[in-house]
């Protein structure tokens, strides 16, 4: 699987083994299973070819009913990789807010979209201290962020696409961490995973007004540039890396990806190079006191 990197940096772990899936490579060594998936159902390394077509999420034109089996039974089977099973997952919304849920027992196990209660919905980060919990969240260029804390069993997960980075989510899962589980950021891990890379990111003056209104014209200088051709570019991934460390994280405790999935569509779903036939998914189980 030819990934291209944007740096020579050790960040991901690549498994193909069953399901093709990436894992962070600093969660692996603290022992928290996490994985990000591809477009692959199945590859070989021997010849470079695999199976595409993974569908992991029920998508706005799918019959929900006629489709949920199927992404069901592929998520579970990504679960089962990762010791842990769809029966314990909670899942994100990808509404684009900053709104962050507190995953309890009830909230666990598979369930229809449109079955989901008025509390569960509109949630682009999750948070939990129950052991042996499943997080998931889904993706095309939208950045996942994982968070684990060895120190108080707990751990996160959060969709940050440009609204929702903007809101500074990663930066209110910690404070629920902080104020549900006592977590203290700097005993905090953090992963931003892949997406879309500050090349491929064009975005247009009305985004980096709001940036600058609400982040003040620096960090916005520091996030957004105008390439040749006078759009905006945004990094996503500095920006939410500047959000980490204003917590109080630890640089070394960050790890950032290299993998554009734009720049990767024939082996990820891209929302920018029109090739969303289905999305990513982003899952990391909680073993802490497992």
């Amino acid at each position: 699987m030819k990934i291209q990197y944007s740096d020579q940096k050790k960040i991901f772990n690549v498994h193909t083994e069953q399901i093709p899936y990436l894992s962070v490579a600093m969660l692996d060594a603290l022992g928290v299973p996490n994985l990000y998936s591809t477009r692959f159902r199945s590859f070989d390394n021997q010849s470079g070819e695999g199976e595409t077509g993974l569908r992991v999420v029920v998508m706005k034109h799918e019959e929900e009913a006629e489709a949920a089996p199927v992404v069901f039974k592929n998520r579970d089977a990504l679960a089962r990789q990762l010791g842990s099973s769809i029966e314990h997952e909670s899942v994100t919304d990808q509404k684009h807010t900053n709104h962050v849920y507190v995953v309890t027992e009830q909230d666990l196990g598979p369930i229809l979209r449109s079955e989901k209660p008025l509390h569960r919905r509109c949630i682009d980060g999750l948070v939990t201290d129950l052991p042996d919990v499943l997080l998931t969240a889904f993706g095309g260029d939208c950045p996942p962020i994982y968070l684990a804390d060895p120190k108080r069993g707990a751990i996160g997960l959060v969709h940050a696409g440009w609204r929702s980075t903007l809101g500074k989510i990663p930066a209110k899962a910690i404070e629920r961490m902080a104020v549900q589980f006592g977590s203290d950021p700097r005993d905090l891990y953090a992963a931003i995973g892949p997406g879309i890379c500050t090349d491929c990111y064009e975005m247009g003056d009305e985004v980096y007004e709001q940036f600058s209104e609400q982040w003040g014209s620096a960090a916005a200088d520091a996030i957004l540039r105008r390439y040749p051709g006078g759009k905006y570019h945004l990094d996503l991934r500095a920006a939410n890396h500047m959000t980490l460390l204003e917590t109080g994280m630890s640089e070394e405790r960050i790890a950032v990806s290299n993998v554009c999935t734009m720049c990767n569509a024939d082996i990820f779903y891209s929302y920018r190079a029109h090739r969303m036939e289905n999305e990513q998914v982003a899952m990391i189980v909680n073993r802490f006191g497992a």
